[in-house]
């Protein structure tokens, strides 16, 4: 076996890797919102400690196999090729932007039991959770869709396209969430 296909082999584990920790991401927000105790919001909380030691190594395989594949084939040149190292790095940066939110959610959930007050059942609804996840979603699926459909032109475009896409899928949960909070407010 030599280093090429070793290499493609990481590639691609790496990126089974990011879905995973974006499928118990997804998972978990999903619980979060619908969580009305303490006790099931620690318990879907607590899968959090998985993304980063899932999702770190993931995506630095994911770079570290991509670089060596483009620089031994000589693919740099390429548009979807050009797309792919910027496109991580923004997945990368969105799920940091929501970590220190996450941490400070863990311990706001601490080990207090019984119902949940409604400011914190409302800080579990956070629209930046969501927004980053469906963002992080959609940009890993378009790559792994330029990444097997080789595109040569338009892979910027695309991109770009499928960033507005994600930012835009996040939105109509900010209005949901706002009318959510002014209800509960009003009750």
């Amino acid at each position: 076996m030599d280093l090429h296909r070793i290499m493609m082999f990481l590639h691609v584990a790496g990126m089974v890797g990011l879905f995973a920790a974006l499928a118990i991401e997804g998972v978990s927000l999903r619980a979060l919102r619908r969580a009305t105790s303490y006790e099931q919001a620690r318990e879907w909380a607590g899968v959090w400690s998985l993304l980063v030691p899932l999702g770190v190594p993931s995506v630095l395989v994911v770079l570290a196999s991509g670089i060596y594949l483009a620089t031994t084939l000589g693919l740099w040149q390429l548009g979807w090729v050009e797309v792919a190292v910027p496109t991580l790095v923004f997945v990368a940066l969105a799920g940091g932007i929501v970590g220190p939110r996450r941490n400070r959610l863990r311990k706001s959930i601490g080990t207090n039991a019984g119902a949940l007050p409604n400011g914190l059942k409302a800080e579990l609804r956070d629209v930046l959770l969501v927004a980053s996840w469906r963002f992080r979603a959609a940009l890993l699926l378009a790559l792994v869709f330029e990444m097997t459909t080789k595109l040569d032109s338009g892979s910027v475009l695309l991109m770009l396209c499928v960033a507005v896409f994600g930012f835009g899928w996040g939105l109509p949960l900010s209005r949901t969430t706002r009318a959510a909070r002014a209800a509960e407010a009003n009750s």
